[in-house]
């Protein structure tokens, strides 16, 4: 026999033995209705524990200095660790140590906070951002880095594990150049600047001083570095060739401190110079063509043939060719730019002395002095 161990189960076979004279149908059925009784009794589990309410850690700090200013950007945490939201207001804090050589002890000193707000959904994230002048740092020359974090707080002051951290070197930059001045040439665009030499203090970093070039179409946001150029003493000039004709351009230049330590290296930059403008209007025309040379060739149609050497400016459009006789102005011959560097010229009469010139016209227009003058004589039959 099978024992029965649950006091309902029990009590339900011993009262289907009783009425065993009322049938097998109902016997089953009375076995059916206590089963299921029992599967309905379930027994609730353990509660889970109230929420420690500790902000997950920041874990994409970056610093990025530019001149004596660091700026610091992370996503704030919208979660606890233990995955529910944020519900209470916390705080986040922004917290600094410096650091000289390799072996440094760091303390970190809060600097400044900001609030944790609660998180209304689950993809609730902003990006934060903080800024520290390290001015005074750089005039102590007290460390060689200066290393950043992010404390979150929950609301009752617990944060959990170590945040990432972010450096930048405490070198010294160079001023931003005076007197920058840009101008026209047939080329591109020439830009001057005047430099000088930056303060220097003790460091375990290895320095070199450089100039960035930048620049940007007029109204435009993405600029472009055109140039970095290794700091001198004095003036700067630079060339711009890569400019295109008939269009606004804006140029600052920027300092750069080329940074290394024992394994280690980057670079800083410094503070921008002032923007100048300018409108790259091609108002240059073409150098005058050389090697001209005219040639009578006799035959039926009998012709003057010209040939010089051919120009090699980029934007070079055609040539013109002028004549005269005696001591006539010169007159141009041809009706449409010549593409190639010859000539022929028919429009000759035996007996006559003619003399031509050559100049070269760019795809704006400008026209090139005449080259130096050559001359043919046509027989007289």
């Amino acid at each position: 026999m099978i024992g029965i161990s649950h006091p309902l189960l029990y009590r339900t076979a011993k009262a289907t033995h009783s009425f065993q004279s009322r049938g097998s149908g109902f016997v089953a059925t009375t076995l059916l209705i206590a089963l299921v009784t029992l599967s309905g009794c379930a027994v609730p589990g353990a509660p889970l524990p109230p929420s420690l309410d500790i902000p997950k850690l920041v874990g994409d700090l970056k610093a990025v200095r530019k001149g004596e200013t660091v700026t610091l950007t992370w996503t704030t945490p919208s979660e606890t660790t233990d995955g529910e939201l944020i519900r209470k207001p916390g705080k986040m804090l922004v917290q600094r140590a410096l650091a000289s050589g390799a072996n440094s002890e760091l303390q970190f000193q809060t600097i400044s906070e900001q609030p944790l707000e609660p998180a209304l959904k689950d993809d609730h994230s902003e990006t934060a951002t903080a800024k520290d002048s390290i001015a005074e740092l750089l005039r102590s020359g007290a460390a060689d880095f200066a290393i950043y974090t992010i404390l979150a707080q929950g609301h009752n002051g617990k944060s959990f594990g170590l945040p990432n951290r972010s450096s930048v070197p405490l070198v010294a930059t160079l001023p931003p150049p005076q007197n920058l001045a840009v101008r026209l040439a047939p080329s591109g665009v020439l830009v001057r600047w005047d430099e000088f030499a930056p303060a220097t203090k003790e460091s375990h970093l290895r320095t070199q001083y450089a100039y960035k070039v930048m620049r940007r179409l007029q109204g435009a946001n993405d600029a472009v570095m055109v140039k970095q150029l290794d700091a001198g003493n004095g003036g700067t000039d630079f060339l711009d060739t890569g400019i295109e004709w008939e269009k606004s351009y804006q140029y600052w230049i920027t300092p750069v401190t080329l940074w290394q330590a024992s394994n280690r290296k980057g670079q800083v930059e410094g503070d921008d110079s002032a923007i100048v403008s300018v409108f790259a209007h091609d108002s240059f025309a073409p150098a005058p063509p050389s090697g001209l040379e005219a040639v009578f060739s006799a035959g039926q149609n009998a012709f003057i043939d010209l040939t010089w050497t051919a120009n090699t400016e980029s934007d070079l459009a055609g040539y013109n060719v002028y004549r005269h006789t005696g001591s006539e102005a010169p007159v141009k011959i041809n009706t449409e730019l010549i593409k190639t560097p010859r000539f022929p010229d028919p429009g000759i009469q035996p007996g006559m002395k003619y003399f031509y010139s050559v100049t070269a016209v760019d795809v704006r227009g400008n026209e090139s002095g005449k080259s130096a003058e050559t001359s043919e004589v046509v027989p007289k039959e």
